[in-house]
């Protein structure tokens, strides 16, 4: 199905310092000084149209403070659209003693209209059915420190899932999936996170490793029984004075009983850009993507996307790759903290896996 998304900037964003004579240092892995003792708060107004949202308006932004040797982030975006959507949620990084520990993670209240594109390889592309969900949402993930650039720690995942309605003689409406009618998505486990990355808003070098393990059961308050695995791996390389080539790799995998909703996804502004959120899903997922940034003139850089992924875990289907590209702009609006603005346009195969996304920070 061929779908058109449009966004629009408010003409006058907000952006201020506080106080606003203070400074803020370029990269975050530099030490703290007097220079970098502000907090620095940059929001923008948004208006979007979409076919599942019809007309939205809301307010997005980041909150950055100090914390020594690297600044701490609130990311908050609050969004209301003509289909009596809500869209309330606050992703956070806080790093505290020296870095030697550090919680991130997302808060949030989420009530809208999904597409549902089936589960495996085998569905058709142009089969979608739609549901609307309502849930609070609590991420964290508390590391601390045992070896230079290592961090050990605990992650907690928490979504309580009420379905509202959905296509009438759909998968989900005629419950022949697990968690069509919702339930309580309640996660733990040990996680290992390795960072030598130069800056965390627009690294130019470096690597980023997250490495999981978690399980839900009802000793961890869950209504659904499985395990999750699960590897993220961004490596960065500088091309110049100022130009950077990222790489990333993803793979997860699961066991159990796991409901659609958590079954891994690709698609969406962050894994293949250009299909659709969740347009494909299956108990298992690995892909891999390439990112060259580069500078074009004054706070204004260019980006070039490409990448590749499958999901699989039916016995009778074997895993097909699907290819996305696109490009994009980085506006700048915080030249010191390398943040910026992110419009990207990215495609995949076949008809309607298109899309135009526009957010705060890089997708890897």
């Amino acid at each position: 199905m061929h779908r058109k998304y449009y966004l629009l900037l408010a003409l006058l964003p907000v952006f201020w310092a506080i106080p606003a004579s203070a400074q803020i240092v370029g990269r975050d892995s530099i030490p703290s000084s007097r220079r970098d003792s502000s907090i620095s708060v940059f929001g923008v107004p948004l208006v979007f149209f979409t076919p599942d949202t019809r007309w939205g308006a809301g307010l997005a932004g980041i909150v950055t403070f100090p914390t020594r040797p690297r600044r701490s982030s609130l990311t908050f975006n609050a969004s209301y659209t003509q289909n009596k959507q809500i869209l309330i949620y606050f992703p956070f990084s806080f790093l505290g003693n020296r870095n030697r520990w550090r919680v991130y993670g997302e808060v949030g209240w989420y009530r809208y209209l999904y597409r549902y594109f089936g589960i495996g390889n085998k569905v058709p592309n142009n089969y979608v059915e739609t549901y609307t969900a309502r849930y609070p949402r609590l991420r964290i993930t508390a590391a601390t420190k045992v070896k230079s650039r290592h961090q050990v720690g605990l992650r907690f995942f928490l979504d309580d899932y009420i379905i509202a309605s959905s296509s009438e003689g759909g998968e989900i409406n005629q419950q022949l999936v697990t968690g069509a009618t919702g339930g309580i998505s309640s996660s733990t486990g040990p996680v290992w996170i390795a960072d030598s990355r130069d800056n965390a808003f627009f690294p130019r070098s470096g690597r980023l490793t997250e490495f999981a393990l978690t399980a839900e059961h009802k000793l961890t308050g869950s209504d659904f029984e499985f395990a999750r695995c699960s590897l993220d791996v961004a490596q960065y390389f500088p091309m110049g004075d100022h130009d950077v080539l990222a790489f990333n790799v993803i793979g997860i995998f699961t066991t159990g009983d796991v409901p659609f909703f958590q079954l891994p996804q690709l698609g969406g502004q962050r894994r293949l850009r250009g299909y659709p959120d969740g347009k494909y899903r299956d108990r298992h997922l690995v892909m891999a993507q390439a990112e060259y940034r580069f500078k074009i003139f004054w706070r204004i850089k260019g980006a070039l996307f490409a990448g590749t992924g499958a999901v699989f875990g039916k016995s009778d289907e074997a895993p097909r790759f699907r290819p996305n590209g696109g490009g994009g702009l980085r506006i700048e609006f915080d030249r010191r903290q390398k943040l910026h603005l992110r419009l990207d346009y990215g495609f995949g195969e076949g008809k309607g896996n298109n899309g135009f996304y526009a957010t705060l920070g890089e997708a890897f």
